[in-house]
């Protein structure tokens, strides 16, 4: 089985193509209902990954293997195999691929997630243990009810496209350690955010042509309580919801909801073409889950996220 590695950012179109023609046959049972990303978005995706982490992707005839290393024990693989070429040892092969860079990079934890049997199976064989739940979830926006966003006095709704104002980015570092306490697995530990951090992933995503939609509930003394970031790739029939969070002395005032609503309502105006939105949340996360609800997201799909010792 001959597995190839490839530097994603001077890759060919071609090489690429394998890369895609893999996700798009996968994409139904790992995502169904929801529009398929277009090949240039994927090119765009793996090409220009942010300099803050490193990133390495491998191809098979019939299946690719990606791995984002962030630190030690936040460090993530996805491998998928075109389902007409499965159970042939490609999977096995990028497998052990990513887990042997894990170890030459000193990776404690590596973490993926399953989603269908197959998929468990698949990281059982390789010693994977089950860890956190999470709920992905859909929102039609062309039919969703998003009412004015209500806020507290002193408070108000603001919306940054693609660039967070130099005058605004330590406050909005600030509010980023509200990530901090997200629930997650007890062997992920994510590195904090950073000025530095927030603007490679601007340039990222300029690079990517996707457009990054940052909205905040800001006080009348610049303070930061709370914020989503939507994404949106030019072509695209799908936007995604990346971060949301509200800062803890700030939770219990409506701010991650008024934020929310905002967002998707800004949103709907400026992208008709847009057919649905996704969120994902830790099955935990009562309280973000509950307003995803009330805002009309619904359940699609679980992912259980699996941890490897390399």
């Amino acid at each position: 089985m001959r597995v190839e590695e490839i530097d994603a950012r001077l890759a060919s179109d071609e090489e690429l193509r394998r890369v895609y023609e893999v996700e798009r046959a996968c994409r139904p049972e790992l995502n169904p209902g929801e529009p398929p990303r277009t090949e240039a978005e994927t090119f765009a995706f793996h090409r220009f990954q942010p300099e803050t982490h490193t990133s390495c992707l491998w191809t098979a005839d019939g299946g690719f293997a990606a791995l984002y290393v962030h630190g030690p024990t936040a460090a993530f693989a996805d491998v998928q195999v075109h389902p007409d070429r499965r159970r042939a040892g490609i999977g096995a092969a990028l497998a052990e691929a990513v887990l042997e860079r894990c170890r030459e990079l000193e990776v404690v934890s590596l973490h993926s997630a399953w989603a269908t049997p197959a998929g468990e199976a698949f990281a059982r064989r390789f010693g994977g243990v089950d860890g956190q739940r999470l709920i992905h979830s859909v929102l039609d926006l062309r039919a969703a009810e998003l009412p004015e966003p209500q806020l507290p006095d002193g408070w108000r709704v603001v919306t940054w496209f693609d660039h967070v104002p130099d005058e605004h980015l330590d406050a909005y570092v600030r509010a980023r350690l509200a990530m901090d306490d997200a629930p997650t697995p007890a062997d992920l530990d994510y590195p904090s955010a950073s000025a530095h951090q927030v603007r490679a992933s601007e340039r990222s995503l300029r690079l990517r042509e996707r457009e990054m939609r940052l909205t905040v509930a800001q006080h009348e003394s610049g303070e930061i309580g709370a914020f989503t970031e939507l994404r949106v790739s030019r072509g695209s029939a799908a936007g995604f919801t990346d971060d949301t969070g509200t800062v803890a002395a700030h939770r219990g005032r409506g701010l991650a909801r008024a934020v929310k609503v905002a967002s998707l309502r800004l949103l709907r105006d400026d992208h008709p073409e847009l057919v649905v939105v996704t969120t994902t949340n830790a099955e935990e996360n009562d309280v973000m889950r509950h307003i995803n609800r009330t805002l009309g997201f619904a359940p699609a799909r679980t992912f259980t996220q699996i941890a490897f010792k390399p």
